[in-house]
């Protein structure tokens, strides 16, 4: 399946946004690696959830993909879910979110404890590390064309 396919897949997913999710809004959109060999899209569902949706690509093959999703709580905290290809979903709660930052926290989890997101002008870059930070892996993601 090509990247463009699962891409729209995902965006027919769009309910509109608003209100609590706005809150997110620097995320919104698509991301690619530089070499074109990983792409993120994020959308807003409605007030309370965004959907994702990350693939890796080798010769025009998917190797990797997983289905993305923050949600806003009743408690009004929000939740990440990955659900990773061939792999159980987990979940990890908001420990910070800002207005161009997030990160997302899982201490039960093995690997990564950590998810962590920053816009800097049209870069998105995620970081996944254990607590506090340890044996961090980061990709940086520039605006989709």
């Amino acid at each position: 399946m090509k990247i463009s396919t699962l891409i729209a897949l995902l965006s027919t997913t769009v309910l509109g946004g608003a209100a609590d999710s706005q809150i997110f809004q620097w995320l919104e959109g698509c991301w690619v690696t530089p070499d074109k060999s990983a792409q993120e899209v994020w959308v807003v569902d409605d007030h309370r959830s965004l959907s994702g949706f990350a693939v890796t690509l080798a010769n025009n093959t998917v190797r990797f993909y997983e289905v993305l999703k923050i949600q806003q709580d009743d408690d009004g905290s929000w939740t990440y879910t990955a659900h990773p290809s061939g792999q159980v979903s987990t979940s990890f709660r908001a420990a910070e979110v800002g207005t161009s930052s997030a990160l997302f926290v899982n201490p039960d989890h093995d690997y990564p404890q950590e998810i962590r997101y920053r816009r800097e002008g049209s870069r998105l870059l995620a970081t996944i590390s254990s607590l506090g930070g340890d044996d961090p892996r980061s990709f940086a993601k520039e605006v989709c064309d």
